[in-house]
């Protein structure tokens, strides 16, 4: 044999041993290791998220959306660098309604069923906002509605897990109207949008306006269609049916376009102007050079506010997108930042938890401090009443002040008759929304889905108030016979809580501008004088 020498086997064997070393410790880069059939490597799992659901009209009202999501997304940012909530990092998953009723109503089924969402927000147009209610109570998901301005979203309509953060309809109307009826105009032109906001805050308005000045007239009253707007032509309208006065809320792009048309035919020479939003920063920036003087319109002079909430969301919000805050921002951060309070409160984002929470809920707001009301949902958010001015080429808001949301609601008793649960209790029985359908009277059993959701009439009085509107002082005449039917009287707490019938805009019978809801503010100064100071402005 060739290894029959003892002293070449051990050499081959020697060999062998170092061949073999050699192969095991050489890198075997070639072919990665196989792992064994069954077996895979462990991945640490994620950590878990609380996810909030956000839905807006992004494509179609990107004026308004894009401000708004990138307030909520600061909001994001600062709940999570505190370290979030119960816990968690907080996840936003935001969709597209395309301003569709049924899109919104899809994208909220996508968010809790598909995406786990623990909470609702958002909503620009009322329609909107009525269709995410009604998917939010018959789920039993919370949702706060952000922009809608009806006021059926929290009067004949509200539910349990329902709340709203923007100033309603009847809201925007009592805060101008002591500045309108102090201008003693009876001829007055309307011009807004054929939409369930517009047309809900310009009824309110009209129904104040005849409650305090039975004469007055709205010679012009042509809601202009939501898709398109003909500026020149309804300039030419309004000019052709000769008001003394104006009440517009046209907003952005539409705006700017009104203005154009009517200075070329000086329709707002010597003729009071009261405009709704026209004061916010995104409004000012639209009408540019075309910006009139001496408007009487709400905003949000966001560069006058001197205090540390608002400084601090100026500077981060400038910081972070290199721009300066809008109105619609505040909304989107106020939004996020109420949710957040609102869970920190319940310990939970459980939804029927988180609606108790929200009851009587405070929260530190750019325009101060606010709470969400238990009986209607309704947030206290006001809004900033002045007029416009331009001052060094720059267009802003002067001689203005601020009108808490407390101030700007009708009483609490007619707020009971108006609403299905009160705030406490929903869904009625079946036996009850009979009885309750029994009983609505013929005048108002048809009420308009569009019309305003003012109190019915009759019912939105305070014990009767002495109106000034040249001072904008009143006094109270605490007088039993003059309060609302149902309260005086001796009636129980029960009867009156009693739902009543969707409103009409009707004023009472015998009304007189003597009698003030105690929705109308009392206002330093003479209303009739535009160079009144309101309120010392904050610089």
């Amino acid at each position: 044999m060739f290894f029959s020498s003892p002293r070449l086997r051990w050499l081959a064997a020697l060999c062998l041993f170092c061949c073999a070393a050699g192969a095991y410790a050489a890198p075997s880069h070639a072919r990665p290791a196989q792992a064994k059939p069954g077996k895979t490597t462990a991945v640490p799992a994620p950590a878990p998220r609380l996810r909030i659901g956000e839905i807006n009209t992004y494509r179609k009202q990107p004026d308004f959306a894009l401000p708004y999501r990138r307030g909520w997304e600061l909001a994001l940012a600062q709940i999570n660098a505190d370290g979030g909530l119960l816990g968690q990092k907080v996840e936003v998953l935001s969709r597209d309604d395309q301003g569709v009723v049924d899109d919104a109503v899809k994208a909220a089924q996508a968010l809790v069923d598909q995406d786990k969402v623990s909470a609702l927000f958002g909503g620009y147009s009322s329609e909107v906002g009525l269709g995410l209610a009604h998917y939010a109570v018959e789920n039993k998901v919370f949702y706060l509605a952000v922009a809608p301005l009806t006021q059926r979203l929290t009067w004949q309509e509200g539910n349990r897990y329902t709340w709203r953060l923007r100033p309603a309809a009847w809201m925007q109307a009592a805060a101008v109207a002591p500045k309108a009826l102090g201008q003693r105009k009876p001829r007055w032109a309307l011009v807004y949008r054929d939409d369930e906001s517009d047309r809900a805050t310009a009824d309110a308005f009209k129904s104040l306006m005849k409650t305090f000045q039975p004469k007055v007239e709205f010679v012009y009253d042509t809601p202009q269609p939501k898709d398109k707007f003909d500026a020149e032509a309804v300039a030419t309208a309004v000019a052709q049916a000769k008001p003394d006065a104006i009440f517009n809320m046209l907003t952005g792009d539409a705006l700017r376009l009104f203005v154009g048309a009517g200075n070329a035919q000086q329709l707002f020479e010597q003729r009071p102007v009261v405009s709704l939003f026209t004061g916010d920063p995104e409004n000012l920036q639209a009408l540019g050079d075309l910006a009139p003087a001496d408007w009487i319109v709400t905003g949000y002079p966001r560069d006058a506010i001197d205090t540390p909430v608002n400084r601090d969301f100026v500077k981060a919000y400038t910081d972070k997108y290199g721009s300066p805050p809008q109105t619609a921002s505040v909304l989107g951060y106020t939004a996020l930042m109420s949710l957040a309070a609102g869970i920190k409160r319940a310990g939970s984002a459980d939804a029927d938890k988180l609606t108790a929470a929200f009851a009587k809920l405070h929260v530190a707001t750019p325009f101060g401090d606010i709470e969400y009301r238990a009986i209607d949902h309704q947030s206290t958010l006001g809004t900033w009443l002045g007029y416009t001015s331009r001052v060094d080429g720059v267009n802003g808001m002067d001689r203005y002040v601020y009108l808490a949301g407390a101030r700007l609601q009708p009483p609490d008793e007619n707020i009971r008759r108006l609403r299905p649960d009160t705030g406490e209790r929903w869904p009625r029985q079946a036996g009850e929304t009979a009885g309750a359908a029994n009983n609505v009277p013929s005048s108002t059993a048809n009420a308009p889905m569009g019309g305003a959701s003012v109190p019915a009439p009759g019912n939105h009085l305070a014990p009767r108030r002495r109106l000034d509107t040249n001072n904008g002082s009143d006094g109270d005449e605490d007088e039993a016979s003059e309060a609302p039917a149902g309260i005086a009287g001796g009636e129980s707490n029960a009867a009156a809580r009693k739902p009543a019938a969707p409103a009409t805009l009707t004023p009472p019978s015998g009304m007189t501008r003597e009698h003030a809801p105690a929705a109308l503010p009392a206002w330093p100064g003479r209303l009739a004088d535009k160079q009144s100071q309101l309120l010392p402005p904050v610089r």
